[in-house]
């Protein structure tokens, strides 16, 4: 079987599942358990819809599409012209941080793309540029529904993503404002944000520059030596978990900024390294994070196909990638991507990851 074969018949699937209003039903949030709203999973779908379409050239897929991108631009999910409304958990902010509203621009960018409609593009481009962007620090902060500012998002995955779905506008519309801004983060990652340990394992925070928060992590560590490396040991075993998808959206960013020095960086390539490691490979096995929530076979094919030469052997090849992502949560009798999972709506949106790899005969039959 294909894998674009799966891709369509999980569109096919997922249709009867589309509110009259163009939207999906709503997961929460994988291992964190947010309820949320449906425009992430909306987001999600239509990408796998217009390659549906793209793939078949059928119509149905395409009006699909048309429908959730609609139901993205609609004030349900962006309900006071700020930022879209992701999700409900009322200890966290609604927008998801940057990430939710990065999964949202980059659909609408693919929508732009493939339906030729600048709506959605004009929508994407404008939610980015009201997120603040400090110059200095290469850093956004987080924007809520109401239009009002959070603090910078320090998760590093949310940083990376959001400049990726900078350069995804800037590569379908100049915008010379929105470039220089994913040129600043990229600058500032290659120097400090993007923190690699030394085994290559991306790090998952970036750290607060206060004196004080350098200190109180320094206290900690010298009177709580056990609470310190208890959570050392849980923020790897997270890291292990979104290994792949950073190194997903470094792939997506590398052509989009090729010319930039962080592509040549020692760190990068001890990243990708790492994916090659046996102790990398069985901590994926039972991480929530990971196939579960992530799909990090999808991921780490994608980076395998856009980071080894060549000359390189990568321990697993793209196919076997692929076919332990689709061995542990694909149900072939559904052929949606819902089981071993805590959240199969949302692991089920997450297939369109797979949109962006070569079509490869892949171990379902």
């Amino acid at each position: 079987m294909q894998l674009s074969e799966i891709l369509i018949d999980s569109c096919r699937k997922i249709l009867k599942e589309q509110n009259k209003d163009g939207s999906f039903k709503p997961g929460c949030n994988g291992p964190y358990g947010d309820p949320e709203t449906p425009v992430r999973n909306t987001a999600h779908w239509l990408i796998t819809l217009l390659k549906a379409y793209e793939l078949t050239d059928d119509t149905i897929f395409m009006y699909a599409a048309i429908k959730a991108a609609d139901y993205l631009l609609s004030p349900v999910a962006c309900p006071m012209n700020a930022s879209f409304f992701c999700r409900k958990n009322p200890q966290k902010d609604f927008s998801n941080g940057l990430i939710g509203q990065a999964w949202v621009i980059e659909a609408l960018i693919e929508a732009a793309d493939m339906l030729k409609k600048d709506v959605y593009y004009e929508k994407a481009l404008s939610v980015f540029e009201k997120h603040y962007f400090n110059e200095t620090l290469g850093l956004w902060r987080i924007l809520n529904v109401d239009g009002s500012y959070a603090g910078f998002d320090l998760t590093f995955n949310h940083q990376l993503w959001f400049a990726m779905a900078g350069a995804m506008i800037v590569s379908h519309g100049q915008s010379n404002s929105v470039e220089a801004k994913v040129r600043r983060f990229l600058d500032k990652a290659n120097v400090s944000h993007f923190c690699v340990s030394k085994s290559g394992r991306i790090v998952h925070a970036i750290r607060n520059p206060s004196l004080f928060m350098h200190l109180a992590r320094f206290t900690m560590k010298l009177l709580k030596p056990g609470k310190f490396l208890k959570e050392k040991r849980v923020m790897r075993h997270k890291e292990n978990g979104y290994h792949g998808f950073n190194l997903y959206a470094l792939a997506v960013l590398k052509p989009l900024t090729v010319d930039h020095i962080l592509w040549k960086s020692n760190k990068l390539r001890k990243a990708v390294g790492y994916i090659n490691e046996n102790y990398f490979i069985e901590s994926l096995e039972k991480n929530e994070f990971a196939y579960p929530y992530n799909p990090s076979g999808f991921e780490l094919a994608f980076v395998v196909e856009n980071f080894f030469n060549f000359s390189e052997v990568p321990a697993y090849s793209t196919v076997r990638w692929i076919n332990k992502q689709l061995a542990h949560c694909f149900d072939p009798d559904h052929s949606l991507m819902i089981r071993n999972t805590m959240d199969p709506l949302t692991l089920a949106a997450r297939l369109y990851e797979a949109t962006r790899l070569s079509n490869i005969e892949v171990g379902l039959k």
